[in-house]
């Protein structure tokens, strides 16, 4: 099954590897389980936190941030659409480990800096 996100987190790989600023600014890492509209789970291994940037589905690597969210609604925030707390308040995204450092997810995640449509 495909995912409307892959797209996102390709982009979000790919600024990782190459933007050093926005490695510092977001400073912590994060595991984001997607449910598919079948029930099928992908999961996203966001490691801003080493010395050497992580986008991938490594499952092993210790995380501080771990998150469900459909793909759907993820695909929303990316967007603009779904604001990251809104989706935390209303349910849509589920949230394991430091809510402080979760929101660092908002500067990865900034629909300005999306250049895919979707």
């Amino acid at each position: 099954m495909s995912f409307k996100s892959d797209v996102v987190f390709n982009e979000i790989k790919e600024r990782i590897q190459t933007d050093k600023d926005l490695v510092k600014k977001v400073g912590t890492s994060f595991r984001i389980n997607v449910a598919g509209a079948d029930g099928t789970v992908k999961t996203w291994t966001i490691d801003a936190k080493s010395d050497t940037p992580y986008v991938g589905d490594d499952k092993t690597r210790a995380v501080e941030i771990e998150i469900n969210i459909k793909d759907s609604d993820f695909v929303s925030i990316a967007s603009g659409k779904l604001k990251p707390d809104q989706a935390f308040m209303q349910g849509k995204m589920k949230l394991k480990g430091n809510v402080a450092k979760a929101m660092k997810l908002r500067t990865i995640l900034d629909p300005k800096m999306l250049k895919a449509k979707l």
